[in-house]
């Protein structure tokens, strides 16, 4: 009780330091939405490749590779051509280093683009109803509204996906 109240050592004071959890956090985020998209188990430790500033990426790499459940990350001044999918953060392109069958990587893009293309018919069919739009509060029609154009983005990127595989 008796102590003084800690001091702030300007020497570790860095002006970056929230932009720079930020970024990091933007790069875990892309990171595991690469995993989901890929249908990879969290246990399944893989490498990360990302194309830009080595500095940062060497800084920030630890922290990346402990919070995204990877067995490494490196920083690479182009990334290789493969079939897997590209994720981006700012200037920065992402991507995980995995050999997947062709076969079963069409056949599962396939099916989710028909998951996606039915859910895209019922919130159209929703948007169209005219009972629903005049009965159903304003935030619910702006809800579905934003689940169509969630669902739309999201099946433009499959279809690359799928175009890209051939």
């Amino acid at each position: 009780m008796r102590a003084s109240y800690p001091q702030i050592d300007e020497a570790q004071r860095h002006p970056d330091s929230v932009a720079r959890i930020q970024l990091l956090k933007e790069l875990v985020n892309a990171c595991r939405t690469l995993r989901g998209e890929m249908n990879l188990s969290p246990a399944q430790r893989v490498p990360l490749v990302i194309e830009g500033d080595a500095v940062m990426i060497g800084a920030l790499a630890p922290y990346i590779s402990a919070l995204g459940k990877l067995s490494e990350t490196r920083a690479l001044a182009t990334l290789p051509e493969a079939d897997s999918p590209v994720a981006l953060v700012g200037d920065m392109r992402l991507m995980l280093v995995v050999e997947i069958n062709k076969d079963e990587e069409r056949a599962r893009l396939a099916k989710e683009i028909a998951r996606i293309q039915n859910e895209i018919a019922k919130a159209q069919a929703k948007l169209a109803n005219s009972s629903f739009v005049d009965k159903a509060p304003a935030a619910v029609v702006q809800l579905e509204q934003s689940r169509l154009a969630g669902f739309a983005a999201m099946l433009v990127k499959l279809e690359a996906q799928h175009a890209r595989l051939g």
